[in-house]
């Protein structure tokens, strides 16, 4: 295997401008492919030797337009990672947000997947990996919003890859446990952090470049038989 498996695949990663989407973006491009990577700033910026564009998922119209773009773009390798969360109490959800976290979530996913179908049904070879959650398979409280749009994901990408199977595209969910950002960093003190950590069977969060480089298996040509499955890369963590 060359030691650029993705070399003139063109891959388009959301939410590509920090933690695992950020990690995933620079792995495709490490890898041999294209790679656009999107955030939500006008000046936002891609990993060094990515594209970047500015997209809004939790937009509609703006998601539309996107994906009338990547319809011309025709990427082989499309990584849905873009997502937002809202924890609250059940009693509490408003019908607003959780429109929005669908919206950004779920629906998004699918009109990305929808555009690029055409593109890789003509090439022969797609993939699609769709970033889902610990959370789609088990939830706590205050998840219950964030639960429902990643076991939806789930659900969707096993419709999607029993339809796409045969054109050559594989469709599959990753679904990782906590990760060492420093998005999480933010929200945890160190004490709360290394709790967290100690949760987890292996006894720490997994790097970013940890969940990327599995992704990139998933993306690339060594994947030539998984398809329609939501695998958990969580350290054992939904298992105790």
């Amino acid at each position: 295997m060359t030691d650029k498996p993705l070399a003139g695949r063109r891959s388009v990663v959301t939410g590509g401008t920090r933690g695992i989407g950020r990690a995933i973006a620079i792995r495709l491009r490490d890898d041999g492919a294209d790679v656009l990577a999107t955030g939500t700033k006008s000046d936002g910026k891609a990993p060094e030797g990515c594209d970047y564009a500015a997209v809004d998922f939790g937009d509609l119209d703006a998601t539309e337009a996107f994906a009338a773009r990547l319809g011309e773009h025709a990427p082989h390798i499309l990584i849905n990672n873009a997502g937002v969360s809202e924890p609250q109490a059940f009693g509490e959800i408003g019908t607003d947000d959780f429109a929005l976290v669908h919206q950004v979530n779920l629906t998004a996913p699918m009109i990305l997947c929808r555009a690029v179908l055409p593109g890789m049904r003509a090439a022969g070879w797609g993939r699609i990996v769709n970033i889902s959650s610990v959370w789609g398979a088990i939830s706590k409280t205050g998840r219950a919003t964030y639960s429902a749009t990643k076991s939806g994901l789930n659900g969707l990408t096993a419709g999607l890859a029993a339809e796409v199977a045969a054109d050559g595209i594989l469709a599959n969910c990753v679904s990782p446990g906590g990760v060492d950002t420093e998005l999480l960093r933010s929200v945890y003190t160190e004490e709360q952090f290394a709790k967290l950590g100690r949760s987890v069977p292996i006894g720490r969060l997994a790097q970013p470049e940890e969940i990327a480089a599995f992704v990139a298996w998933m993306a690339g040509p060594e994947n030539t038989y998984i398809s329609g499955q939501a695998i958990l890369i969580d350290g054992g963590f939904s298992m105790v």
